[in-house]
């Protein structure tokens, strides 16, 4: 499914025309996620969050509900797993253009974190940390206006 897609991206599928392509595709709807993460941002390490900011059409059209969200956050999560270092120390940057641009939800991400980095010590955490810190004082700030 990842070469399918990334043949598709290679002839210059609009994000709209991939979106119709994935929904007709085999398998679960996480890793229809997954794949689909991966043939966009497949081999990328330095500049991970500038290219999830020039490809925010293409996720912007699979992510429509908090259920998609979710598992756009596995599907980041699972890219790390495999990532070059480089795009992992970027992630907090990539899950900050996402929420810039309405992409993820604030209370999505807090779920995910908590639920992620319970117990667990591997670099995506520590990575995504000091971004989900920032995001829960920037809300209590908000909610005491």
């Amino acid at each position: 499914l990842v070469l399918a897609i990334k043949e598709r991206l290679k002839v210059g599928d609009s994000p709209k025309k991939l979106q119709s392509y994935i929904k007709s595709s085999n398998g679960s709807p996480q890793e229809i996620m997954n794949a689909y993460f991966e043939a966009l941002f497949d081999g990328v390490g330095r500049g991970f969050s500038k290219e999830a900011l020039m490809k925010k059409g293409y996720l912007s059209r699979v992510v429509q509900d908090e259920n998609s969200q979710s598992m756009l956050l596995g599907a980041i999560e699972a890219f790390c797993n495999n990532a070059r270092a480089e795009a992992v120390k970027e992630v907090s940057l990539v899950l900050k253009v996402l929420y810039d641009e309405d992409i993820l939800e604030e209370d999505i991400i807090f779920q995910w974190y908590d639920k992620g980095s319970a117990g667990n010590t591997s670099q995506l955490w520590k990575t995504v940390k000091p971004f989900v810190e920032w995001l829960k004082s920037a809300e209590a700030e908000s909610d005491e206006e």
